[in-house]
């Protein structure tokens, strides 16, 4: 199995400063390299300290390209819509080549939509453009990557005819990833030979299950090909002493949880009005129903933690559920001190990672 780390820079209400928070950040990504994980990753988000605060993943890569040797590298991700200026998908395919050819290929390219209405409007940008502007500039992007140049006119963007330097080496339509969390999402990340990559905070592994299993066979329907792993994004702490185990978690994930749905809106009432975002409606009505703190325990209760035996049952299960996948880790959050994610990290990689790939190898043959 491949298990990566992603840095979701989600520990502002440690109380400190940006800066520590990155260089903190950027030290668990090294660790990760360490220990053995498989891939370190870092998202887009705006305007937001309590949620995220993590502007440029291209940048934050660049430094861990740097610093890391071995350990691939990914967007998780990048989000298109918010790059609206016309030269934006030629420069970002160009940062994109640059950061590949700085790391000897280690670069995994995540791409998305995007999500938090506040983010939206801060950037002057409808959401109801928002899969319309995904499509085009990613077709751009891929389509520069693998050319070598970029030529288009579209409803968004006009480029005249630019070479993409440095030259890439390499296409990354092998190298893609869609975060995908909605239905049409899931559709389009098939669509464009994406591996999907899916949050795991609202249902039941069954349910993410037929998630994947639509992409499975969408992607087999368009690209004529088997679909590689999906990517299954959890929060997770692991501790010898259950007891320890469980209030660790409740502790620090609840004031994250809070600054997620309130960064998200996930109680609101928006989304069934917005074209695209028509499927959380559901979500968020049940969620304002129930109250936050009866949506806490149903986010808690599907998180991937407990001890070494715990997550490795569980992990048995998800296997015999979803078959082959990738797990992303999520493991620094609401405060936790460094000293503990990287106690859990650890663990994780010493005792649950061995067996997990056990498991997963007598899964497959």
């Amino acid at each position: 199995m491949h298990f990566g780390l992603l840095l979701l820079l989600a520990n502002a209400s440690s109380g400190k400063s940006d800066s520590e928070l990155w260089k903190e950040e950027m030290r668990l990504g090294e660790i990760a390299e360490d220990l053995g994980y498989d891939s370190v990753w870092v998202p887009e988000h705006h305007f937001d300290r309590p949620y995220c605060v993590s502007p440029d993943p291209l940048q934050a890569l660049t430094y861990l390209a740097a610093r890391t040797s071995r350990i691939k590298l990914g967007t998780g991700a990048i989000i298109l819509p918010w790059w609206q200026g016309q030269n934006d998908p030629l420069r970002l395919a160009e940062r994109i080549s640059m950061l590949d050819a700085l790391s000897d290929g280690r670069l995994l390219l995540g791409i998305g939509r995007g999500l938090a209405r506040d983010e939206y409007e801060r950037f002057d940008v409808s959401m109801d453009e928002s899969r319309e502007r995904f499509t085009e500039s990613a077709t751009m992007i891929l389509d520069g990557l693998e050319k070598g140049y970029i030529e288009h006119d579209g409803k968004y963007f006009r480029q005249a005819r630019a070479d993409v330097f440095p030259k890439p080496e390499r296409g990354f339509r092998d190298h893609l990833f869609n975060i995908a969390m909605s239905p049409a999402s899931t559709l389009a990340a098939a669509d464009f030979g994406g591996t999907m990559m899916c949050f795991n905070y609202q249902y039941e592994i069954e349910k993410q299950a037929d998630q994947f299993n639509t992409w499975r066979a969408r992607y087999r329907e368009k690209q004529g090909t088997e679909p590689p792993p999906p990517v299954l994004l959890d929060f997770a702490y692991c501790h010898e002493d259950p007891d320890v185990a469980d209030k660790t978690m409740r502790h620090h994930l609840a004031p994250f949880f809070s600054a997620m749905v309130d960064h998200y809106e996930f109680d609101g009432q928006h989304f069934g009005r917005s074209k695209g975002y028509e499927s959380y409606q559901e979500g968020a009505d049940l969620l304002r129903e129930a109250g936050r703190e009866a949506g806490f325990e149903n986010f808690y209760g599907l998180q991937w933690n407990g001890t070494p035996e715990q997550m490795i049952e569980q992990m048995r299960r998800r296997i015999e559920l979803i078959g082959d996948f990738q797990q992303m880790l999520l493991v620094s959050f609401g405060g936790m001190p460094l000293e503990t994610v990287q106690a859990s990290l650890r663990l994780i990689a010493e005792e649950v990672v061995p067996e997990a790939n056990r498991i997963a190898e007598s899964a497959r043959a």
